[in-house]
């Protein structure tokens, strides 16, 4: 399957790449391709790759929104990208997209559950509770709707930690993110360690100052959001920036965050405005991933009720 599942993927972010105004010189650079490859996939039409991966299982729009993630992920990091192809591609065999395609193909494999059964055991207890309670977290930010209102256009994570955390595996994310998919908050895949590498590390740097914080969001920051937050009575903090005109990287990022709680003691919320390249977010704390989930909620409703008294 992989055989046909990889090339056609391949096949849309190319002709995405360049519908986006990308050279065939800078598509084949950025997938390790050659510019003739480039050429000759862009020869075939955008629809013969979408009807090989509809005939595979997959849905129109589960497809343009993996596509639209891999290609804004994939011209900043291309490790990111690749991560988030293979969640995808992890997820869609553990709901089953590739059984009736695979069947077909292998007759002889019609009772194969392999892919439907295969689970991670987690012996350790501690990461067991953390792996469900992210599931159950996620489900409730699937489950509303409105949360897409306060989400930032990198999408979100969420992440939460053993109490011990010592490196970002010892750390439960989301690969692939969560995203907007027919106007509804959508996880890309399920919850597992390893799974998020900048919250984890903003979570491991908060840490060292906050050890009872086990769980990061990121959220978006605009004007209404700021006052969505302060006018909950949540307590927030911005960062500030250090370092010279253009290096306001990562890294400085995650500095400045940990040094508001260095400076401020408990903090529910650390607002970051970015930099160039670099969205604005807000960084919202909890000591585990549902309290995060229902202070996020409550931030989403709130801001709605902003924005409607504006229009009013």
């Amino acid at each position: 399957m992989g055989k046909s599942f990889l090339p056609a993927i391949r096949g849309l972010i190319v002709h995405e790449l360049r519908s986006h105004g990308y050279s065939q010189l800078k598509i084949a650079d950025y997938l390790g391709l050659s510019q003739s490859a480039v050429s000759q996939i862009l020869s075939k039409p955008k629809n013969k790759y979408f009807k090989i991966l509809l005939d595979m299982g997959l849905s129109l729009d589960e497809l343009a929104t993996l596509v639209k993630l891999i290609v804004k992920d994939v011209s900043h990091d291309q490790v990111r990208a690749t991560l988030t192809l293979y969640s995808f591609w992890l997820d869609a065999l553990s709901r089953g997209v590739f059984c009736n395609y695979h069947r077909k193909l292998y007759p002889q494999l019609s009772t194969c559950e392999i892919c439907l059964s295969k689970k991670i055991k987690i012996e350790d207890t501690e990461r067991s509770e953390i792996l469900n309670r992210l599931e159950k977290a996620v489900k409730i930010i699937e489950e509303a709707r409105y949360f897409i209102n306060i989400m930032p256009q990198v999408a979100v994570n969420i992440v939460e930690s053993i109490k011990d955390a010592k490196t970002v595996d010892d750390i439960a994310g989301i690969p692939g993110r969560i995203v907007v998919l027919r106007d509804r908050p959508k996880a890309v895949s399920r919850p597992e360690f390893g799974g998020s590498k900048h919250l984890a590390k903003v979570l491991l740097e908060v840490k060292k100052y906050a050890p009872r914080i086990n769980s990061v969001i990121n959220l978006k920051l605009d004007d209404t959001l700021e006052v969505a937050v302060k006018s909950l009575g949540l307590k927030s903090s911005e960062t500030k920036k250090t370092g010279i005109v253009g290096q306001y990287n990562e890294e400085v990022i995650i500095k400045s965050i940990a040094a508001e709680f260095r400076d401020m003691g408990y903090l529910d919320v650390v607002f970051d405005r970015g930099g160039y390249g670099l969205e604005p977010n807000t960084y919202l704390f909890g000591e585990d991933s549902l309290k995060v989930v229902g202070k996020a909620l409550r931030i989403a409703e709130k801001y709605i009720e902003l924005n409607i008294s504006k229009s009013s």
